[in-house]
């Protein structure tokens, strides 16, 4: 029995030592490049390498999800958004900051559909601030793969850059400061004077983003953008998103007031309307009386009250209960002994 197993535990050493050989000779580990995509803050916030960027430059740079205030006037603010929520009280506003020596980079809002695609003028009424600057968008352009990238040149600069803007929808406006850079007679950027300050229209704000901003003179050109105005930038604003803020912080932010009376109000009103602590003592379920009973109190109440005339209504009365209801002769006898 003792030579069976160990024979038993020497072949299944065999065949695992087999297997473990065969695997090793089958199979080989190698390490496989996979893309998985951009992690934590950047997975958001496409201007995330663009502001990593900017602090290596030594510009001070921070980001925004929405435009709620707006900065001092030699703060760059770049814009990288459909502005949605920039309504057109909100777009006076950032254009007066803009004359007092802002400088404002944004783009054309993107197209989300064909049925809007088709309609630019309609699309471009929705835009206050593109509406306010003059600028309509044209046909959508794709560049030839032979003609990417673009040489670009800022008026600011002494020499031309490589930017790849891929597609944009080309630019059209009747402001006589502008100073266009063109693809085939097609504009993607604008640069536009407005009081003492500068907007930077582009058509397309992707070559600045996280998965290009690398690629190309990218980095350097968003540089060169920077500083048309400013020499030395004191800020940059980076706005990437112009979600509304959350229920919660406009509630705070306009009402606290009120937050602050409902919170105090409320547990009050919880606490005075439930005194009780612990489970309700159930009532007792109500009892059915014989009429007999409500009978002979309404008439020993008649009786008290008014006892000559009592004795013979009542008699009369239970007489003709009795007579109608024999089985309650007993019972009435019981419980009426005048009677």
């Amino acid at each position: 029995m003792r030579l069976q197993s160990i024979l038993i535990g020497l072949f299944v050493a065999l065949v695992t030592t087999a297997g473990v050989f065969w695997f090793l000779d089958a199979y080989e580990y190698k390490e496989v490049d996979e893309y998985t995509g951009f992690q934590g803050e950047a997975r958001e916030n496409p201007l995330f390498a663009a502001r990593l960027f900017l602090k290596r430059m030594g510009i001070p740079s921070e980001r925004h999800t929405s435009l709620q205030t707006l900065p001092d006037a030699d703060t760059v603010l770049v814009i990288d958004t459909d502005r949605y929520t920039l309504s057109r009280q909100k777009s006076e506003a950032l254009l007066a900051w803009v004359a007092n020596g802002g400088h404002l980079i944004t783009r054309t809002r993107y197209l989300t559909n064909d049925s809007e695609a088709e309609n630019t003028e309609e699309t471009n009424d929705h835009d206050p601030l593109q509406l306010a600057l003059s600028i309509t968008r044209g046909e959508h352009i794709i560049p030839e793969e032979d003609d990417l990238p673009l040489e670009a040149e800022l008026s600011t600069m002494s020499h031309s850059l490589h930017v790849d803007p891929e597609f944009f929808y080309a630019l059209q406006t009747t402001t006589k400061q502008a100073y266009p850079q063109k693809y085939n007679d097609a504009t993607w950027l604008l640069e536009i004077e407005h009081g003492n300050g500068l907007i930077t229209w582009a058509a397309n704000l992707d070559f600045i983003e996280n998965s290009a901003l690398d690629d190309h003179d990218h980095a350097e050109f968003f540089w060169h953008m920077l500083h048309s105005l400013h020499d030395k930038p004191q800020a940059v604003w980076l706005i990437h998103s112009d979600d509304m803020p959350a229920l919660s912080t406009l509630l705070w932010e306009h009402a606290w007031a009120l937050v602050l009376t409902l919170a105090v109000f409320i547990p009050l009103t919880i606490l005075a309307l439930s005194p009780r602590f612990g489970p309700l003592i159930p009532k007792p379920a109500p009892e059915r009386r014989r009429i007999l009973e409500h009978i002979h109190a309404s008439g020993l109440f008649m009786w008290q009250r008014h006892r000559k005339h009592a004795d013979t209504q009542y008699a009369g009365f239970a007489a003709r209960v009795t007579q109608l209801l024999p089985s309650t002769r007993k019972q009435h006898d019981n419980s009426n002994p005048d009677a």
